[in-house]
């Protein structure tokens, strides 16, 4: 339990406090807010219901600037420009479970690589050779980290993902037999940026694979050799991204979508769930479909 109150949190946000300075004990969806509960709305027409019943039993609620409070209500209201980001900012800061700095007993990490004394690196997860893991990074259990791989300040890299290792590049010797070129270049985590379970980010060829600060990469993500993934972008599940493709800052990539080798998603992008893109996109473009065709343009 914290010792959470609405005007701390109000002082968080430089926001004003509309009723009492009352206690939050735990978050709670909207639905189910009640006395002490700190919850969030976004459409207050749609959910006009309940957040009455909410602020009506007590709860404490991160609304839209303009929102006012009822009377007779025993809650509170706390204007915001962005409630939902508001809400998970502050289940980050005070109700979610913090990581532990440290190396677990069941790691290996090599002699070689350093390890900033606030990560953490957890359960039979395998660090190897000259890899740098920076202040508050975590890598949770069973990750593979390859050689020379950086993972930047408060990076995330969840279970079972695997992070520079050899891309698949693949070449025909004199004999017409099939051999692996070498992968030497490695992969650089951007600060903030978050590796999802069971994702691969593969090592560039001779240059590396760089994923760009606050770049968020969902479970099971291939991004292959050579990428360049700017800052800010998303990528969700089961998305592909092909070698040497360049994502600038702020796109946004759907569930399953396919990128072929060699494009770029311009800043501000956006590629559908499913969508396969054989060619490059110009910025703030959207397109969808097999093969990706333009929509129109991404009005955030």
């Amino acid at each position: 339990m914290t010792d959470l109150t609405a005007r701390a949190l109000a002082d968080d946000f430089t926001a004003d406090l509309i009723g009492a300075d009352l206690r939050i004990s735990v978050p709670a969806p909207l639905v189910d807010a009640t006395a002490d509960t700190l919850t969030f709305v976004g459409d207050v027409e749609r959910f006009a219901a309940p957040l009455g019943a909410a602020l009506a039993a007590g709860a404490v609620v991160l609304a839209p600037e303009g929102v006012e409070l009822p009377a007779p209500a025993r809650g509170a209201i706390i204007p915001v420009a962005n409630p939902r980001a508001a809400f998970g900012q502050t289940v980050a800061r005070h109700f979610a479970p913090q990581m532990e700095p440290g190396i677990a007993a069941t790691a290996r990490v090599h002699e070689t690589a350093i390890v900033h004394d606030t990560a953490h690196i957890g359960e039979y997860s395998v660090i190897r050779a000259g890899v740098i893991i920076e202040a508050h990074a975590e890598i949770r259990d069973h990750v593979v980290i390859g050689r020379n791989v950086v993972v930047g300040p408060h990076a995330l890299v969840k279970s079972q993902a695997v992070v520079g290792e050899e891309g698949f590049g693949i070449e025909k010797d004199a004999n017409g037999n099939n051999f692996h070129v070498p992968h030497i270049g490695s992969v650089r985590l951007g600060a903030h940026t978050e590796v999802g379970n069971f994702t691969t980010v593969c090592s560039g060829t001779i240059a590396p694979t760089v994923i760009g600060d606050y770049t968020k990469i969902d479970d099971h993500v291939h991004i292959a050799h050579n990428c360049r993934i700017g800052r800010n972008v998303i990528i969700t599940a089961c998305a592909e991204v092909s070698g040497s493709v360049v994502v600038e800052d702020d796109v946004w990539i759907g569930p399953n979508a396919s990128i072929i080798q060699g494009l770029t998603l311009g800043k501000d992008s956006l590629l559908g769930i499913g969508a396969v893109a054989l060619k490059s996109i110009p910025e703030n473009e959207v397109r969808v479909g097999n093969p990706a065709k333009r929509l129109g343009d991404n009005k955030k």
